[in-house]
């Protein structure tokens, strides 16, 4: 599974896009955001949950939703889940929600400098394939590796996807 994609001005792309890209979180089956994960654990600024604004186009509109627990101090889980709504503010009852990542499994396995920060690098697996991810949080956003951007050595994306997801509580 390639868990990277490219942005696009469609906002439709772009919803798919995250799905494949955000290769980490949980579903913790209820709208509860996760608690977050004060520990001094490498992985622990990932922990919680986070939330892609609302996209609208053609009179609907979707969001994508990453819970992510930590397994290891070093290796984070769960499941992604995409939202799909009618109307264009995200509200009301979801028509439909996807599971599009189960049984994630990501491991920190090194950083690399990009954008004028220094990103985080996993490998992970999950249900649907596996691949590398790079991602970066200043603790309120999460910014994550743009696939359709040039690879460096190691197979990592050298930009981030033009979107990002914010943390819910």
């Amino acid at each position: 599974m390639n868990m990277h994609a490219h942005t696009s001005s469609s906002a439709w792309r772009w919803i798919s896009v995250a799905v494949l890209s955000t290769a980490l979180a949980a579903c913790g089956g209820d709208d509860d955001p996760l608690d977050t994960d004060n520990s001094s654990d490498p992985v622990a600024k990932y922990v919680g949950s986070w939330e892609s604004r609302c996209v609208a186009d053609s009179g609907a509109s979707a969001r994508l939703r990453a819970d992510l627990r930590k397994i290891t101090p070093d290796t984070l889980g769960g499941d992604v889940i995409a939202y799909a709504y009618a109307g264009t503010s995200c509200s009301g009852p979801d028509l439909r929600d996807k599971k599009v990542l189960s049984d994630m499994r990501m491991t920190l396995v090194g950083n690399q400098p990009i954008a004028g920060v220094t990103a985080d690098r996993f490998v992970g697996t999950s249900a649907q394939g596996e691949g590398k991810v790079l991602m970066y949080t200043n603790g309120s956003t999460l910014m994550i590796g743009d696939p359709d951007s040039p690879d460096n050595a190691d197979g990592y994306p050298t930009e981030f996807l033009e979107e990002s997801l914010s943390r819910m509580k």
